[in-house]
């Protein structure tokens, strides 16, 4: 029995040629090193988001902080961060939310003294956005009586009422630095006039009870 001539001995006709290596099985093809550096970057892109995610929930532990805020902070650390994702993610998780950061800002704020108008700035200042900040303030109204906290804070800083011995030069000009004080510290106009008027009737008051009249 004879078999079919074999190109003169050389590799049989019914096989594979082999003499060009197959790209697809190669292992240094440029689709495999194309899939390694896909996985490569995706695992880099999933750890620093994770670093990201870290340092975010250091710093909510702490206290809370707004959208704007946490941008700010970790943006100095991490220029090319993903805040839209994290923040998704925080405000999915309840980590993060700026009505509760606005509600727990308010709050701290009237306990340092501040009026009104000084909070709502800050609120703006740290991106709470208006109807937030609007329902903050509104919540405020409930609890805090701004008259009378005008009214603490001007007798802890100045004591006393305006001497009434004072010339009317002096006496005006130390009338417009407490009005100074309470609108550095965002009170309203009809709310530092109180205050002012009730600490000076309070030392009218006194007066008349020392000189027995």
């Amino acid at each position: 029995m004879s078999f079919p001539d074999d190109n003169s001995g050389g590799q049989p006709s019914w096989l594979p040629d082999i003499s060009e290596p197959d790209s697809l099985d190669t292992p240094h093809s440029p689709d495999t090193h194309k899939t390694a550096g896909s996985a490569e970057v995706s695992r880099e892109s999933a750890d620093a988001f994770q670093a990201l995610f870290n340092s975010a929930l250091e710093l909510l532990s702490r206290r809370e902080h707004s959208c704007h805020e946490l941008r700010q902070k970790l943006g100095k650390k991490y220029p090319l961060g993903d805040f839209d994702a994290l923040l998704l993610r925080l405000q999915e998780l309840n980590y993060q939310s700026d009505q509760r950061f606005a509600e727990v800002f308010c709050r701290s704020r009237v306990q340092r003294g501040q009026g009104p108008l000084r909070i709502r700035q800050e609120l703006q200042l740290r991106g709470i956005h208006s109807s937030l900040a609007q329902a903050a303030m509104d919540q405020l109204q409930e609890d805090v009586d701004w008259f009378e906290l005008a009214l603490e804070q001007l007798q802890r800083k100045f004591r006393r009422p305006i001497d009434p011995s004072l010339e009317r030069q002096q006496e005006m000009k130390e009338r417009a630095r407490r009005q100074r004080y309470l609108a550095y510290r965002g009170f309203l106009s009809d709310a530092i006039q109180y205050a002012i008027a009730e600490l000076d009737a309070a030392g009218d008051s006194g007066h008349g009870a020392e000189t027995g009249l």
